[in-house]
């Protein structure tokens, strides 16, 4: 029979994220957006604990190993591991004094390795806290360590039940995005002014992929040859993201394949993202596997048009509200450019995908459920629940 506990207070979260202030994937951006949004509400208490940075009120950092240090990058190839994950995996061990300390009701986490780490510490010390993953990295099977699993995508939840999921333990809720609740158009001379800042071109047609810098997952190889043979001026390739081991590559094959001064790499803070999204026309993204496509929301709320893979994650991401095809066959996002690049610039449309996105993803319709699935966990009566949006619609259906 359920177990379902009786909480004196509002349930105590641990929101535990290694990578914050020396990463930058959605991992981080999501933990932070997360406690900010959250930490004020009197429906729970969060507390906010990360690998690097300063603390704050209810802000702990814990050191611990880095991916980005020589340490990590040497163990990992004397054992096979990737530095990422060995950071993960050690971060669960750094947590264990504070989680003693704190006794928190759920430890809600990202990491796949860190919440495995925390699995077994607790098996072995009988601590009783819950444990809450996001499932924002493609995790198929294995589930059994975890008390509850937020999928964020109801293909993603429909994915895992056809492995064998059990369904009481599995609760589709998305992550939440700050939007505004109006969308705000730059002006002509702001726009040329964020173009000048970043020393973009001035005139051009600029084409933006928010992503990390690779070919295997985000298929930015499969962008530039679809760019390269754009009819017309070569469009300006913006390519924002975190490197990894195949930048470099990355970087050579863009020299090759695309005109000279027409692209450019980045790496910005989360913060920083916005402004290169209203310098540019057109937001791609390749890849063919998401888990949410967080990048494509973050376009859609400042109104841009976007052009994504035709597959049920990014359906539902994008609505009806994004230029859509079969990006893993030559030639698709060939031509969804050259159609964004005839099309006029519609205001009401962006509009129309703003509003998409805040309705389905803004936290201020998001909030809610969070509380709810947060206290369910704690509490241990999740079984069969259905999260839903503050203004009413079913997410796991």
């Amino acid at each position: 029979m359920l177990q379902v506990a009786t909480l004196a207070g509002p349930p105590h979260v641990l929101l535990a994220c290694c990578g914050l202030d020396h990463a930058r994937r959605g991992f981080e951006s999501f933990a932070r957006e997360c406690f900010d949004q959250l930490h004020d509400d009197q429906g729970v208490k969060i507390e906010l604990v990360k690998g690097s940075g300063t603390g704050g009120t209810d802000v702990s950092v814990i050191p611990t190993l880095r991916r980005d240090r020589r340490v990590a990058r040497t163990l990992g190839q004397l054992i096979g591991f990737r530095p990422f994950r060995l950071e993960s995996l050690a971060f669960a061990v750094s947590l264990q004094p504070l989680i003693t300390r704190r006794r928190p009701d759920v430890v809600y986490t990202s990491e796949w390795d860190t919440a495995r780490g925390l699995a077994w510490v607790r098996s072995v010390s009988r601590q009783r806290f819950k444990l809450l993953l996001c499932n924002g990295g493609f995790a198929e099977r294995g589930f059994g360590h975890l008390d509850h699993v937020q999928q964020l995508t109801p293909a993603a939840r429909d994915h895992v039940l056809r492995l064998g999921a059990d369904p009481a333990r599995h609760t589709v809720l998305p992550l939440g995005f700050t939007i505004p609740f109006a969308l705000s158009v730059p002006s002509d001379a702001d726009r040329a002014a964020l173009r000048a800042k970043w020393q973009l071109p001035a005139d051009d047609w600029i084409v933006i992929s928010v992503a990390a810098l690779n070919r295997s997952h985000k298929r930015l190889d499969y962008m530039i040859d679809e760019l390269a043979a754009v009819p017309g001026p070569q469009p300006f390739a913006l390519l924002v993201g975190e490197p990894d081991a195949e930048t470099p590559a990355l970087r050579s094959y863009a020299a090759r394949r695309l005109e000279p001064g027409r692209h450019r790499f980045l790496t910005v803070a989360s913060d920083q993202v916005s402004e290169l999204l209203l310098a540019s026309d057109v937001f791609v993204l390749a890849s063919v596997a998401e888990m949410q496509g967080r990048a494509v929301v973050e376009a859609m709320s400042r109104g841009l048009t976007c052009i994504v893979h035709d597959s049920p994650v990014l359906r539902f991401a994008v609505g009806e509200h994004a230029l859509v095809g079969n990006l893993e066959q030559p030639g698709s996002l060939t031509r969804l450019l050259a159609r964004a690049r005839s099309d006029r610039p519609d205001p009401i449309k962006a509009e129309e995908r703003h509003r998409y996105v805040y309705e389905r993803f803004g936290w201020e319709r998001l909030k809610p459920a969070y509380i709810r699935l947060l206290e369910a966990v704690a509490r241990g009566d999740t079984a069969n629940r259905t999260v839903s949006s503050s203004n009413g619609e079913k997410l796991s259906k």
